[in-house]
């Protein structure tokens, strides 16, 4: 069975929505540290926006931009995002998703090439993004090639 992962305009407008948020964390965070000390807040800048993601995605398997969206950060077995998870996920979104470098576009693009429409960050992590209406209680552990998840109603 392939999971495939949500490449639809709600994961875009998800990171659109992280990005607003972690931005707005950093901005607050780093307004904390005097200014003569540069580094420490180049420092608190990178720290306090890779500990939005992966805090969040660690313990609840979704960040606030993907519960407004109705999506989830599950491993590729149907389970919760671990700390491993979301730990190589927000590592790798320094160089996938950086807004002051390229933007999403490296995410994006492999996004869009990948079978399981996973960014590389989820490729390394074995984890996809869902939507949050998955049922992964049906899932067998041994699935058979015509066996997939089903929608929950509601």
């Amino acid at each position: 069975m392939t999971i495939i992962g949500d490449a639809s305009k709600a994961r875009l407008l998800a990171l659109f929505i992280d990005h607003l948020i972690a931005f707005a964390l950093m901005m607050l965070g780093v307004a904390f540290v005097p200014e003569s000390l540069p580094q420490m807040k180049a420092l608190f800048f990178i720290f306090i926006y890779l500990a939005y993601f992966v805090v969040l995605e660690a313990l609840w398997s979704r960040t606030l931009g993907k519960f407004v969206q109705g999506l989830v950060v599950r491993k590729l077995d149907g389970n919760r995002c671990d700390w491993t998870g979301a730990l190589i996920r927000g590592f790798l979104r320094i160089f996938e998703v950086n807004p002051l470098l390229l933007g999403g576009l490296p995410a994006g693009l492999v996004i869009i090439a990948s079978e399981r429409k996973q960014r590389i960050g989820d490729m390394l992590a074995g984890t996809v993004v869902v939507s949050n209406k998955l049922s992964w209680s049906s899932v067998p552990s041994s699935p058979s090639p015509e066996h997939k998840p089903s929608e929950v109603d509601g």
